[in-house]
């Protein structure tokens, strides 16, 4: 399973050259791609911020329904603190939305697709790059 990160949902609806080849090899593993409750908080911010249109909203809804929308589930709350104390502890803290979306992603066995370099440093975490 592969969780797309909101940085390669926006860089697809800006029609980026290579978020969309990233997709589209990623579609060729057949893998289920999905994206969670929090990246589509994040699409949706960003949609209605004054410089955008209703456009803007209707290519987020169609973008959300081309992919699973992987919910906040119970054992996603511990393993979301874990991971904020381990961080923070390090002295390598990230922001509460991404750290989410990386336990979201772990407590699905999945793994995340995205351009944050931040991500890396979540232990545990499977990161893909593009």
């Amino acid at each position: 399973m592969l969780v797309l990160d909101t940085t390669i949902l926006i860089d697809a609806l800006h029609r980026k050259e290579p978020a969309l080849r990233k997709i589209v090899e990623l579609e060729e593993t057949q893998e289920t791609m999905c994206t969670t409750q929090v990246n589509a908080l994040e699409l949706y911010k960003g949609a209605y911020l004054p410089t955008k249109s209703r456009r803007d909203i209707q290519k987020v809804k169609k973008i959300l329904d081309a992919f699973v929308v992987l919910p906040i589930k119970d054992d996603t709350y511990e393993v979301f603190a874990a991971l904020s104390a381990e961080l923070k502890s390090r002295g390598e803290s990230i922001n509460d939305f991404d750290c989410l979306i990386a336990a979201i992603t772990m407590t699905n066995g999945a793994s995340i697709v995205s351009n944050d370099s931040h991500f890396k440093r979540i232990p545990g975490l499977a990161v893909i790059s593009y």
